[in-house]
């Protein structure tokens, strides 16, 4: 009998701290805050749609290019370079298929 007595008034001390935690935490709730929805600031409304898309960086990069290389010269580089990053993606999946 002495185990079920000690396991009874282990079940009464946690049954005790367990409302106390209940207690303290309905006491000191958070409050909830609502969103408020806020418009798009007025500088980037007045920004042109070309410079607020994802890839506006890239179209900059393009034009710089073009200014500078030349239409040709540019499209060989950017060509030059995709098929590159192409091809070592494939080489690299292809080596690291062999290896598993």
């Amino acid at each position: 009998m002495k185990h079920a007595e000690a396991q009874e008034a282990v079940l009464a001390r946690m049954a005790e701290s367990r409302a106390e935690l209940i207690a303290a935490h309905v006491a000191n709730a958070p409050v909830r805050l609502t969103r408020v929805p806020r418009g798009s600031p007025a500088a980037t409304r007045a920004t042109p749609w070309l410079l607020r898309t994802p890839n506006a960086e890239l179209i900059a990069i393009a034009l710089v290019g073009i200014a500078i290389l030349g239409l040709r010269r540019t499209i060989q580089t950017a060509i030059g370079a995709g098929l590159s990053a192409s091809t070592h993606r494939a080489v690299g999946d292809l080596l690291n298929a062999l290896r598993e």
